[in-house]
């Protein structure tokens, strides 16, 4: 069973990043890739330790793992029947059940038509479980934006028939039945940016996030 995580982000949100990388579980040190967007050109890069970097110039928050992986997909630089977990650069994984929690989700799928698993039961987010063929839906719908603004992303995510919502591909798609838990307020990144706190049980993963209600809330820093 192949598998890699995808983890989106921009250069300005190292901090938050090497939080995310720092908390992998050693069995999955070797199979992330980071998507960075707003960059010069599309390319990407393998390293020695084995994760892979890929450069895109899109600027399109959480969608910009469709095009990343995509195009690791079209070089054959990862197995065509891989399984992806897409995430945000704002988060961190809480301890090694989460290979465990992940591998168990994946293993009851993987023979079904199942191609999209999202990881709560309203696909808050987007962190979900993914295949290449809602991939490569995902890279023909987002290839072409350059740019969305917060409140954008944001409607891509809660409406689900939305177009541009990942939720419309016409692709099997499976909710787990797992509410996200609100874990209240946190300080994170050096105890300085306060943040709410989401709990992903179904992975045990944090996910922190600020609460946007206009452009202009958010802080656009991790």
């Amino acid at each position: 069973m192949n598998f890699f995580i995808s983890i989106t982000t921009i250069t300005k949100y190292k901090e938050a990043l090497d939080i995310l990388i720092d908390s992998l579980p050693d069995e999955w040190k070797t199979k992330y890739i980071l998507v960075y967007q707003n960059e010069n050109e599309n390319n990407f890069k393998i390293f020695e330790d084995g994760h892979i970097e890929v450069y895109i110039t899109n600027n399109i928050s959480d969608y910009g793992n469709f095009i990343g992986v995509n195009m690791l997909f079209e070089y054959n630089i990862i197995p065509q029947d891989s399984w992806i977990l897409f995430i945000h650069d704002t988060c961190k994984f809480l301890s090694n059940n989460c290979v465990l929690l992940t591998r168990k989700l994946i293993e009851h799928y993987n023979n079904s038509d199942i191609d999209i698993i999202w990881l709560c039961k309203t696909g808050q987010c987007n962190i979900s479980l993914i295949r290449k063929n809602a991939i490569c839906i995902g890279n023909n719908v987002y290839k072409d934006i350059t740019f969305m603004n917060k409140m954008e992303t944001i409607k891509c995510e809660w409406e689900h028939k939305y177009f541009l919502s990942p939720k419309s591909f016409n692709v099997k798609q499976h909710f787990v039945d797992i509410p996200t838990k609100y874990l209240g307020k946190k300080f994170v990144y050096n105890n300085v940016n306060e943040r709410c706190c989401l709990l992903y049980e179904s992975i045990n993963m944090e996910k922190y996030y600020f609460p946007t209600h206009t452009e202009s809330d958010h802080p656009f820093s991790p």
